[in-house]
């Protein structure tokens, strides 16, 4: 599980220069099909991997940059945690559990994931990045990779169209994790996300 936790309850008021949300008192959370999309398996092999991608869900940009080059023996993993980031991206956006992060996740993970529902919100807005890089297989069963999660422009909408910034957000704007992902008899998944040394 991860130590430290990218949101909490609670929040100050956001600034005038922070991301606006120009939507009514209540915002539909529903999402936007992604900006880049990954190419679909060919009967060649695996999907080739995006180095990076952009996706907008109702106000939130969601950035996942991957590694160049990823070796062979680590590109299933590293597609698992492309996809589960984009997941957290829209429960970020959605402010509820997203439902594909079940998928990609262990039970321990999923659980983490529900700890940055942002109470008093509806929805996040602005930008959150993702960036993996030192991505480490062995056996080709389990892989490790640093994860640096910048959330330092994501701002929280209240019911009534106002702005928070929650307070772990604005205490830890970047945090480095390290994912962990294995393949077992239920498929590819996240199976542990902890902080990491180190900042990025």
């Amino acid at each position: 599980m991860l130590v430290l936790s990218l949101a909490g309850c609670g929040g100050s008021d956001a600034k005038a220069t922070l991301p606006s949300y120009t939507g009514g008192s209540s915002p539909s959370a529903t999402t936007s099909a992604p900006t880049t999309i990954a190419p679909t398996p060919t009967a060649t092999g695996p999907a080739p991997l995006v180095e990076h991608a952009t996706y907008n869900y109702d106000g939130l940009k969601v950035t996942v940059n991957l590694p160049a080059n990823i070796p062979k023996a680590s590109r299933t993993s590293m597609l698992v945690a492309s996809e589960f980031v984009q997941g957290f991206g829209r429960t970020f956006a959605q402010n509820k559990l997203d439902p594909s992060v079940k998928n990609r996740a262990s039970a321990e993970v999923v659980k983490y994931v529900q700890t940055v529902v942002v109470p008093g919100a509806v929805q996040g807005i602005g930008s959150l990045d993702f960036t993996i890089s030192e991505v480490h297989t062995a056996a080709g069963v389990s892989t490790t990779a640093t994860i640096c999660v910048d959330q330092s422009k994501v701002v929280q909408v209240r019911k009534d169209g106002s702005h928070f910034i929650d307070p772990s957000g604005k205490d830890y704007p970047r945090v480095k994790m390290t994912a962990a992902i294995n393949r077992g008899m239920a498929g590819t998944r996240v199976t542990s996300v902890t902080s990491a040394r180190g900042t990025c």
